[in-house]
């Protein structure tokens, strides 16, 4: 993916300084939010590092997982061993409505482009139709308790979405209940991530070692390679997804 010119400068930055401007910008809003801030913690490499570097400086801050019900059970295990080995103040939260009844309901997701509004619910093709309800209304639910700001591991160079919104900065205030989110290690390369996993010994979620890229919910038909990580990793599940996928598919010509 070729870089916008003004996310280039900020990524080929030393790592030395975009560790210390991380360590900065995660005081700073410790500091201003206090014990109403959280972390959003999805059992992958990139939050697990924003975790981690949050507990150093307040071990008991807000930790939130979003369980789709779709997760590979292997991310659960992995967030559930975190929270008894670094004493996590952990909230699980659950969707709204399943994943099946989003893919009766709405189709499977298509990927990024913006499509029309369904019953209230801006979508970006179908991909927000389940991610509303297993992720983002859950999410917004606890955002809405009183929270003022959360932490993600979210990086410019993930995708040309993120990319193109990390021009907005590490801080952004969402338009749903003014709350900041906080992206610490928004100009990390994936290389410096790895590299700042071994450095200080975390554990690593188990699913990378199988060749996923991501670890977010295993039927993710919005995410690029899809199929190549699906087919790997749980060819079983693939199958029963890209047969009631083509079955659609033709139905709709039909």
């Amino acid at each position: 993916m070729k870089l916008l010119r003004e996310v280039e400068a900020q990524v080929n930055r030393p790592f030395a300084d975009k560790l210390a401007e991380t360590k900065e910008v995660i005081r700073k809003h410790l500091d201003e939010f206090g014990d109403k801030c959280a972390v959003a913690f999805s059992g992958g490499k990139d939050s697990e590092i924003v975790l981690w570097l949050c507990l150093q400086q307040n071990p008991n801050i807000k930790v939130i997982f979003n369980n789709t019900g779709v997760e590979y059970p292997e991310t659960v295990n992995f967030v559930a061993r975190l929270e008894k080995e670094w004493s996590l103040n952990l909230l699980v939260t659950h969707p709204a409505k399943t994943y099946w009844d989003c893919v009766e309901q709405y189709g499977f997701a298509q990927g990024t482009k913006r499509g029309r509004a369904h019953n209230g619910i801006r979508k970006k093709a179908n991909r927000a139709y389940c991610c509303y309800w297993l992720k983002e209304k859950p999410m917004l639910k606890v955002l809405r308790t009183g929270l003022l700001g959360y932490f993600t591991g979210e990086t410019a160079i993930e995708s040309r979405q993120r990319m193109f919104a990390s021009l907005k900065g590490i801080c952004i205030h969402l338009k749903a209940g003014g709350v900041c989110k906080v992206k610490p290690i928004l100009w990390w390369k994936e290389a410096e991530v790895w590299q700042f996993l071994k450095d200080n010994n975390l554990p690593i979620n188990i699913v990378y070692n199988w060749g996923a890229e991501r670890v977010g919910c295993m039927p993710c038909t919005a995410h690029l390679k899809w199929e190549v990580q699906m087919q790997r990793i749980n060819p079983k599940l693939y199958r029963i997804i890209k047969l009631r996928k083509d079955n659609q598919y033709v139905m709709t010509l039909e």
